[in-house]
């Protein structure tokens, strides 16, 4: 068995922020979640505890991170699920005997969760410099622990876009060892590569899976891959995708600027933004109420003269936080602009703490919390209009509320995208702003 963290000279920014980019879902078996829906979901099978599933999700993000041997993790995760119950054999309600907690259980989701967020963020890092390295090559480890069927695809090459990645980018089933190296044309054409057309290759199919416990049989889409020899490689069930995929997209230029987000904490929130998840909302809610709460006791503490309150809770300027991740389409119309923006909107305390003043809540612009938190779901799920205004070089996103509206507004720059200001405006401003060619409707 090979020791991953080998693998890490340093903690990987792009595997650990598509680890952190994962909610929480509780399943019974290993098959109750299954493809893509594992880049977006934590999952343990038969765990159905958040704290033991916190435990162990806390224990996975420490060895990508840390880079911790397998040995490492068992022995520091063991005690603590022995300690909250979830340990050895039990009985499930319909009186089978199931296997909880053990050594062998600790290997795998090390082993797995490791390779995936590993192979996840050489995704995106071979993505994002496609345009140099376009072609892409399967490697199989070629010794006796390697499957026949993952060694057919050995040494074949397929263009980055091509259809065949999403099925065959691994890992490909629990403990597959297999990686692809990026490749320029010159090296295809050096090494006598050639470059094959994969997209007729892949045939869909159901696959049954049987329960271990209930005995139960389900079908679930697969995907199989037909050689022109008639050779057939078949992923494990519920391995037929690309994780990286599935996180981070196929745009280049989103791959590339997601490697510019240089905290793993706001790629991570970068990404949940990118996929519209719904742990990215319950984040940006969190963050909201506890940064409105410092800046509110700041607010008192300068009221009373208090300076120990005072230095306790000032705003912090590099406590920042993603709101949402800029529309395909408003992205476009900012490069027609000669804007390259970087696609991530971030709102920072300080900018909060400017917008929850004491003067704007006097004159009534300031938003109520629950207003604050509604913004990352009013700007991602389409909620407001945008618009434009050229003089100033800045978006708008503008959520009417009858006879005011909230104005958000981004100004661009080289380093980020970030919400400078959020406040009510009168809604007769934005529409006479819009009459008088000081805004351009984008949406």
């Amino acid at each position: 068995m090979i020791d991953l963290s080998i693998a890490f000279n340093k903690p990987p920014a792009d595997a650990v922020a598509y680890f952190k980019s994962k909610g929480y879902t509780i399943s019974d078996e290993w098959h109750d979640v299954l493809t893509t829906a594992h880049a977006k979901a934590f999952t343990v099978a038969r765990v159905q505890s958040m704290e033991v599933l916190e435990a162990i999700r806390k224990k996975v993000d420490s060895a990508i991170a840390e880079g911790l041997t397998a040995k490492q993790f068992r022995e520091q995760l063991a005690p603590e699920l022995q300690r909250l119950g979830w340990w050895g054999k039990t009985k499930n309600e319909q009186g089978d005997e199931i296997q909880l907690g053990s050594p062998y259980r600790l290997n795998n989701i090390y082993r797995t969760n490791l390779q995936t967020a590993y192979m996840s963020g050489r995704y995106r890092r071979m993505l994002a410099r496609s345009k140099t390295h376009p072609y892409w090559q399967y490697v199989a480890i070629d010794d006796a622990q390697t499957r026949p069927e993952h060694r057919l695809l050995h040494g074949k090459v397929f263009r980055f876009d091509d259809p065949i990645w999403q099925t065959i980018f691994p890992p490909n089933g629990w403990g597959c060892r297999c990686r692809v190296r990026a490749l320029t044309a010159e090296q295809v054409k050096a090494r006598g590569l050639t470059v094959e057309d994969g997209s007729g290759y892949v045939q869909q199919f159901n696959a049954e899976i049987v329960s271990r416990e209930s005995g139960e049989v389900k079908t679930t889409e697969h995907a199989r891959i037909k050689l022109p020899s008639g050779d057939v490689m078949t992923p494990d069930v519920g391995w037929a995708y690309s994780p990286g995929q599935s996180a981070f997209g196929t745009d280049v230029a989103v791959a590339q600027k997601l490697g510019k987000v240089e905290s793993t904490q706001l790629r991570a929130e970068t990404i949940q933004a990118l996929n519209n998840s719904d742990e990215r909302a319950k984040a940006f809610e969190l963050w909201t109420r506890k940064s409105i709460e410092r800046i509110e006791q700041y607010q008192a503490a300068k009221l009373a003269g208090d300076k120990a309150g005072l230095k306790a809770n000032g705003p912090r300027p590099q406590h920042k936080t993603v709101v949402s991740f800029l529309s395909d389409d408003i992205n476009q119309k900012l490069l027609d602009t000669g804007i390259d923006a970087s696609r991530t909107l971030v709102l920072s305390e300080r900018v909060l703490a400017h917008a929850h003043s004491e003067k704007h809540k006097a004159s009534g612009q300031a938003l109520e919390l629950s207003e604050y938190i509604n913004l990352s779901k009013w700007i991602n799920q389409s909620g407001a209009s945008v618009l434009w205004e050229p003089e100033r070089g800045e978006v708008l996103y503008v959520i009417n509320q009858g006879e005011q509206a909230i104005k958000v507004i981004a100004r661009f720059d080289s380093n980020s995208d970030t919400l400078i200001n959020v406040f009510k405006v009168d809604s007769s401003d934005i529409e006479g702003g819009i009459k008088g060619g000081s805004y351009e409707v984008w949406r």
